[in-house]
């Protein structure tokens, strides 16, 4: 029986490790001109966003922050290879904006181009060595490819620097659970709890814990003449 109970909660866990591939974290948005900005918001829906911007970069070819604006639109509507087109565009119009490089990443990553994913990253962190998204981004890439000291490494690094990071600790336990560290596991998924327990992150990582618990529980079943212990 605590053999069909482990087996049960190792396939939960490999659910979970599906949030490993969640889409990586996005740099935030340049700035946009105010009446640029006020269309956007009046605009129904991302596709009248996507013909705008496509409309606004033809009459300015030159506007790196267009282009992002465009690209990052583009990712989340699913149009990879015109995000990766227009993140280029912002790369080479704006070699030293660190968000071009990041969502680059991220779109060549979406699409299942590790190694292409792993270029643009290696660029952001040239540019920011310690950027939390990169390095997050970075030990994700990582993971999929199955070079765990790699990913270790990263995310590792993206706590050092960044003790409060969320994402970072999260990563870090969904490696150490695919690894069957659950007690390593557990215990970054409860940092992650501490810093927020409200956010999506403290939520998801309280959840998981309750999985991990029942699992070592299964793996370590209570001797008989011990319930009263």
């Amino acid at each position: 029986m605590q053999r069909i109970i482990r087996t049960l909660l190792i396939g939960v866990i490999v659910l979970l490790l599906g949030l490993a591939s969640d889409a990586p974290a996005l740099a935030d948005s340049a700035d946009l001109a105010p009446d640029v900005r006020a269309q956007m918001d009046s605009l129904p829906d991302d596709l009248t966003r996507v013909e705008y911007l496509q409309e606004l970069v033809a009459a300015n070819p030159g506007d790196s922050s267009l282009y992002f604006a465009l690209g990052n639109l583009l990712l989340d509507a699913g149009k990879l290879d015109q995000a990766v087109q227009a993140l280029s565009k912002v790369t080479e119009l704006d070699p030293a904006f660190l968000g071009g490089w990041v969502n680059l990443g991220n779109a060549y990553d979406e699409l299942g181009q590790l190694d292409a994913a792993l270029e643009q990253y290696d660029v952001a962190l040239e540019l920011s060595p310690l950027d939390e998204r990169t390095l997050c981004n970075l030990g994700g890439v990582y993971f999929k490819k199955r070079q765990i000291p790699q990913a270790l490494e990263a995310f590792e690094t993206a706590i050092e620097a960044h003790p409060e990071s969320q994402l970072a600790h999260y990563n870090l336990a969904i490696l150490f659970a695919d690894s069957e560290i659950y007690r390593e596991a557990r215990r970054e998924w409860q940092v992650v709890v501490e810093i927020d327990p409200e956010s999506d992150l403290g939520q998801r990582s309280a959840d998981n814990m309750e999985i991990i618990q029942q699992l070592l529980q299964a793996e370590t079943p209570e001797l008989p003449g011990e319930s009263g212990r």
